[in-house]
Formats: C-alpha cells, sequence, structure tokens
C-alpha cells in the first residue's frame, strides 16, 4: 500500500504537463489556483516540473519533495483566498468593493486543497514508513 501512495506521489508530479496543460488550455487550475498571474503560475508550474524531476530520479526524496511542495502551495492557496479578503477591510467604506472569489474558484480552492492535503499527508505517511523500515 505504501508503495502504491509513493507512486501515486510521483505520478502526481509527472502529470505537471497535463495541469499546465488544463491551465492554460481550459482554465482548470489544479496546481496553482492561488497564483492570478499568468507569470508567476507558469514560474511555478516550472518549480513543480523540477519536483517531478526530482521524483524521478531520486524516488526516495519524493515524500520529502511532496511535504514541501504542497506546504508552498498550501500557503500560496492562502493568501490567494486571504489577501483579497484583507484588503477589502483597508478601503474606505463608501467604496462598493467587492472581493473576486466566485463559485469557479471556490470551486478550485477546494479541489487544490484537497489534492494537496491528499498529498501532504501521503508523504508523511511514506516518511513514516520508511522510518520504521531504517530503525
Amino acid at each position: 500500500m505504501a508503495l502504491r501512495q509513493g507512486s501515486l506521489v510521483r505520478a502526481y508530479y509527472l502529470l505537471t504537463p497535463l495541469f499546465l496543460l488544463l491551465d492554460v488550455r481550459y482554465g482548470i487550475s489544479v496546481r496553482a489556483s492561488g497564483l492570478t498571474l499568468p507569470e508567476y503560475r507558469y514560474l511555478y508550474y516550472g518549480f513543480c516540473l523540477l519536483c517531478a524531476a526530482g521524483c524521478y530520479w531520486q524516488t526516495s526524496y519524493t515524500p520529502l519533495i511532496a511535504m514541501a511542495e504542497s506546504s508552498v502551495n498550501l500557503l500560496i492557496l492562502f493568501l490567494g483566498v486571504m489577501l483579497p479578503i484583507f484588503t477589502l477591510v483597508e478601503l474606505p467604506l463608501e467604496t462598493n468593493a467587492v472581493a473576486s472569489f466566485n463559485s469557479e474558484k471556490l470551486f478550485n480552492f477546494l479541489i487544490t486543497g484537497i489534492v494537496l492535503v491528499t498529498v501532504f499527508q501521503s508523504a508523511q505517511r511514506e516518511l513514516r514508513r520508511t522510518a520504521m523500515i531504517n530503525d
């Protein structure tokens, strides 16, 4: 079971080009939905491709790579949701500003959050399993 979990995490990173295609072609962002500027999303996809390379060539580092990348992505996702809300609080009351958070962004937020938490927990289980084997 743990081997399959590690393989699932590696597959998640090796599918980065597919995620990039879904984002560019159809606007479905599973990987970088917290980043609104395309330049930043593409930069992040480049980082994910580096993670995929690390998972491919150094399979023993896959759990560490997964935990680091998903932690960074969860932070970006959280900031992408909360920063617009925080900026609304600072605006004067006479402005009729509205946060640009619609149902599409909520769906992206939920899907991305679930995927990232799953990847993080899977990597954490894999690290525990390998630590038990090495003891």
